[in-house]
């Protein structure tokens, strides 16, 4: 999906959301460069940890991974020594697993040891807790259910859907009757394809990334028109416009005087955008935060409350939660570090959210920075 986008643009009439997104400029790191090595384009394997706030990806001819402070993302970025066998569009940091994903290859990293790489047709589904690991699950090249764990074992179809019905038998009930609205629940008990909840994973010929809420997000390439971010959403297709949309915020775009830049972008669990446009000279970095759909409660307490547009958001968003809501936004902010809840309801909720890790810590370890405290504070005035 890397590509060089040639610097041809034309209006593309698409369907777009019925409110305004916000695209913000984070900022321009004059040390991270586009350039072609070999087959593969640099900067590569993207990631936003959302919790601290850095970006990380593959610099230096692919020799060493960067990784720089979005709050201050002209700063020197920290390195580290790069080691993949693998060159991904993206990946995901879960304790002491790396699970790298393009529409093309995958790999499963742990502690600089490849569990596991190979083809895949379309990205991954989605990611599950399994035991002290995780289970990534995809639509294999048959487009049948497939999935991997972080121990490296390969499942077969029926495995992988034996294992959603016994991860939580509720949503599986759900997957069911989803799978008969769509008139495929003679496939799905066959385990041919693959449904979780309300939606139905598919096989696609473009790179696929999903939030927890199962929407999908994913770059179509339009050659010399550009290229676009599609978000599929309550079944319509929203696209964020790369040609229209950034012409105003990317100088590189604008200027593009050598006729070439190169993307990468990547999904938050809350449906949170990331992405960068690269040139020879300097790359972009812009984010688009959620603001669609039903409130992400994981998007919410990731963004906090900040005086701008997104603050319009949370303040009207907030009144309409109710009270078992609130707690539940509320306890998802201390959620993020690691805090160990002794309620039930809480702790049987969080356990089963792949972000979370329970580090025994109590909400008075935890010292919150100021758009999160911020938001809690709201939050509290309304429990009252």
């Amino acid at each position: 999906m890397k590509k060089y986008l040639l610097c041809i643009f034309a209006l593309l009439q698409i369907i777009s959301f019925s409110y305004t997104q916000n695209i913000e400029k984070l900022g321009e790191i004059e040390t991270l460069t586009s350039y072609q090595r070999m087959n593969t384009i640099i900067p590569s394997d993207t990631y936003v940890d959302e919790i601290n706030n850095y970006l990380y990806c593959r610099s230096d001819r692919g020799e060493s991974q960067s990784i720089y402070n979005l709050n201050k993302i002209s700063e020197e970025p920290k390195k580290k020594n790069y080691f993949a066998k693998t060159t991904t569009e993206t990946f995901v940091i879960l304790n002491n697993s790396e699970i790298h994903f393009s529409e093309m290859a995958f790999e499963i990293k742990r502690e600089n040891e490849v569990i596991v790489n190979g083809p895949l047709s379309s990205g991954i589904s989605f990611i599950l807790k399994k035991g002290s690991g995780f289970i990534v699950y995809y639509i294999d090249t048959n487009g049948c259910p497939g999935a991997v764990d972080t121990s490296g074992r390969i499942y077969s179809s029926e495995e992988a859907m034996a294992y959603l019905k016994e991860y939580d038998p509720e949503k599986y009930e759900q997957s069911k009757k989803t799978s008969s609205e769509l008139e495929l629940y003679n496939d799905f008990i066959r385990n041919r394809v693959l449904i979780w909840g309300k939606t139905h994973y598919m096989k696609h010929n473009v790179m696929v990334q999903y939030d927890l809420q199962g929407n999908y997000y994913f770059m179509q390439d339009f050659g010399s028109l550009g290229s676009d971010i599609g978000c599929y959403f309550n079944d319509k297709c929203i696209f964020y416009k790369f040609t229209e949309g950034l012409n105003p915020y990317s100088e590189i775009i604008k200027n593009c005087k050598d006729g070439y830049y190169s993307s990468s972008w990547y999904v938050g669990f809350g449906g949170n955008i990331y992405y960068y446009i690269a040139s020879k000279e300097y790359t972009e970095v812009f984010r688009i935060r959620r603001t669609w759909g039903d409130p992400d409660f994981y998007a919410m307490a990731i963004n906090g409350y900040t005086e701008d547009d997104y603050g319009k958001y949370v303040d009207e968003v907030l009144p309409k939660l109710s009270k078992a809501d609130l707690r539940l936004l509320r306890n998802t902010i201390f959620a993020l570090y690691g805090v160990h809840f002794k309620s039930a309801d809480l702790s049987k909720y969080f356990d089963k959210q792949v972000w979370y890790t329970d580090e025994g810590k109590t909400s008075a370890d935890v010292t919150l920075p100021e758009h999160r405290q911020k938001l809690v504070e709201m939050i509290q005035k309304l429990e009252k």
